[in-house]
C-alpha cells in the first residue's frame, strides 16, 4: 500500500486533533468532582451565611477546610490512578503534583489580597474571594476547553449580579446560582 506525502501529513494532524481532544476530555474528566465538591461548600457556606448569620465566621472556615481535603483526597486519588484499575504515569502524576501546589499558591494569593484589600462586609468579601475563581476558570478555558470558559463566565455573572441587584439575598443567591452553576458545571463536565 503506497501512502502519499499529502495523505502521511493528514493522517499525522488527525493524530494531533484526536491527542487533543483525548487530553481535554481527561482534563474534563478529572476537573469534574473538583467542581461539583466547591459547589456544594458554597451551596451549604452561603446558605448558613444566609439564614444563621450568626455562624457565617464558623461556617466559612470549616467549609472550605472540609472542601480543601476532599479535593486533597480527590488530587492524591487521580495522581495515583489514570483510570480505575490503572496507575497513572509519571507524566500524570507531575501533572498532578502541580495542580496541587499551584492550589496552594492560590489560596495563599487570595488571603493576601483579603489581608490587604480588608474588605468592609462579609458580602464583599465573599464577592472578591468568589469571583477570582470564574476568571481563573475562563482563562484556563481558552487554554484548555471551552467548558470551562462558559462555567467561568456563567458563575462570575451569576456573582456580579448577586453583589450589585440581590444585596438582601446575596449570600442564598451565592449558595444557589454560585455554587449550583459550578455543581452544574461539574456533572456538565463529567459528560464531555
Amino acid at each position: 500500500m503506497n501512502v502519499s506525502r499529502e495523505e502521511a501529513a493528514q493522517a499525522l494532524k488527525d493524530i494531533d486533533r484526536a491527542n487533543d481532544r483525548i487530553v481535554k476530555l481527561k482534563g474534563y474528566h478529572h476537573g469534574a468532582p473538583f467542581f461539583i465538591v466547591w459547589g456544594i461548600v458554597w451551596l451549604v457556606a452561603n446558605s448558613v451565611s444566609q439564614f444563621w448569620p450568626e455562624y457565617q465566621k464558623w461556617v466559612w472556615p470549616g467549609s472550605v477546610a472540609v472542601g480543601f481535603l476532599v479535593s486533597l483526597v480527590l488530587g492524591v486519588m487521580q495522581s495515583r490512578r489514570a483510570t480505575p484499575g490503572t496507575r497513572a504515569s509519571e507524566q500524570e502524576r507531575r501533572i498532578g503534583a502541580r495542580i496541587g501546589m499551584t492550589s496552594g499558591v492560590l489560596m495563599v494569593f487570595i488571603v493576601s489580597v483579603l489581608l490587604i484589600a480588608q474588605p468592609q462586609t462579609a458580602d464583599a468579601g465573599n464577592a472578591m474571594v468568589s469571583i477570582f475563581f470564574p476568571f481563573m476558570y475562563m482563562a484556563a478555558g481558552i487554554w484548555a476547553g471551552w467548558r470551562l470558559f462558559v462555567i467561568g463566565f456563567i458563575t462570575a455573572a451569576a456573582i456580579l449580579v448577586g453583589y450589585f441587584w440581590m444585596k438582601d439575598y446575596f449570600d442564598i443567591w451565592m449558595g444557589v446560582f454560585g455554587g449550583g452553576s459550578l455543581i452544574a458545571g461539574g456533572l456538565w463536565l463529567r459528560t464531555a
